[in-house]
């Protein structure tokens, strides 16, 4: 059957908010201690701490896993090519599709309206899975592979996989 192909994503510098720091393998983000000094070009998020994947999907079945520190304030997901940029994460919300831990330890399904969820256990390394034609994100457990969120959409354009990090004290990993 047609199963889902993992991929091994790197993060893009390009997109990064000069908020963020890349590891030198560009697989690790962490929140900078100030403000690099980094050309606005129209493909770098200015408006909130987030950075894309390297590579977008037009189509097929993909997974990645990241892992995630034990601390709150983060996001994984996927983001629309044309998401708000400049603006604030709460502009970008219609185009971003994401699993968010807030500052309370209250997670979120991020999207438009973002809604709280209740899990009972609490992720660390967490798989995206997007199946593009069926317009689905969801979003695993690895440890026990249990599902902890999905959402329904309908894509028409180029998908990225998606990181948001607001808190200094913990870092997003992609897993190989």
């Amino acid at each position: 059957g047609d199963t889902a192909r993992l991929m091994k994503v790197t993060l893009d510098p390009e997109t990064a908010s000069s908020d963020l720091t890349l590891s030198k393998d560009r697989k690790t983000v962490r929140r900078g201690d100030g403000q690099q000094n980094l050309s606005d070009t129209p493909k770098r998020f200015t408006g909130s701490p987030s950075v894309l994947g390297c590579q977008g999907f037009t189509g097929g079945r993909h997974y990645w896993e990241v892992e995630v520190g034990d601390r709150d304030s983060w996001a994984v997901g996927v983001a629309v090519e044309s998401v708000q940029r400049k603006d604030s994460l709460i502009m970008a919300l219609g185009k971003i599709w994401a699993l968010r831990l807030d500052w309370n330890r209250q997670y979120t399904a991020l999207h438009m309206p973002p809604a709280p969820l209740e899990l009972k256990e609490e992720p660390r390394r967490i798989r995206v899975h997007l199946d593009y034609e069926a317009g689905q994100v969801t979003f695993y457990n690895v440890e026990n592979m249990t599902q902890i969120l999905q959402f329904k959409a309908s894509f028409t354009e180029k998908v990225f996989p998606y990181f948001w990090l607001w808190s200094q004290e913990t870092y997003i990993q992609l897993c190989d």
